[in-house]
């Protein structure tokens, strides 16, 4: 087995012929085929198998917002791309490593929503709204608004450690930006802990209630969650022009 630089886990090592996309679909339901040495597939390769996944990442979202992690199989996802079965366990051999993923994309696009807002050195106000904002869109386009987000219990220990730690840091983020505005007397005087949980996990809750055919985009939720929250605060809600 070798390592997928895109989310660390285990996958089907290549065939021989490095400009194939796919080997013989694996034997057995869980995929078990033996296993053939590889050279180092090309860059090109390597980033059409990437595209692909991605692409199948879409698509098994998708099948999970609809039917539930757990309601979806894998031959689902696979009726849903036209794939065969040997060709979905040549890029995922199951289902928690989509979830991996999943979460991965996720969680690199909140750390460099992070890393954005802490190098615009902005005031709190504007910072915390910009970090809500921006994960609330994260949710709704990368989880499609779907309970995946909750469901870090389905990985493995080693994924789950790797998840809950990418959201702490977020966490530690959002609660340094509470403490600025306390200190500079933009907010007032919370817990910033406390604070910080509770608008986290107001946003993570989104997968809850949210539906694509309810009207409300991303955006939207942004902006009510943002001056709900700058509100409660004690900072002024933006005005629209």
């Amino acid at each position: 087995m070798s390592s997928d630089p895109c989310d660390g886990g285990a996958v089907w090592t290549r065939p021989t012929d490095a400009t194939a996309e796919e080997p013989a679909a694996p034997r057995g339901e869980a995929g078990s085929a033996v296993r053939r040495a590889a050279r180092p597939a090309s860059v090109h390769v390597e980033g059409k198998r990437r595209t692909k996944r991605l692409k199948i990442l879409e698509s098994a979202v998708e099948s999970f917002a609809r039917q539930g992690f757990h309601g979806t199989s894998m031959d689902d996802i696979a009726d849903h791309l036209s794939l065969t079965r040997g060709s979905l366990y040549y890029y995922f051999p199951d289902k928690e490593e989509i979830l991996a993923l999943c979460h991965t994309v996720a969680l690199e696009a909140v750390a460099e929503l992070l890393n954005e807002v802490e190098a615009a050195d902005l005031p709190p106000a504007e910072a915390l709204r910009r970090l809500v904002a921006g994960h609330v869109r994260i949710m709704v386009d990368k989880f499609h608004g779907s309970a995946l987000a909750l469901e870090i219990d389905a990985l493995d220990p080693k994924r789950r450690q790797d998840v809950v730690a990418s959201r702490d840091r977020f966490e530690r983020g959002l609660r340094s930006v509470i403490e600025h505005g306390i200190a500079s007397g933009a907010f007032r005087s919370v817990d910033p802990k406390t604070t910080a949980f509770a608008i986290f996990g107001a946003i993570n809750w989104i997968a809850r209630w949210y539906r694509p055919s309810g009207g409300a985009t991303a955006d939207d939720i942004g902006r009510e969650f943002g001056d709900l929250f700058l509100n409660g605060l004690g900072a002024a809600a933006r005005t629209e022009p």
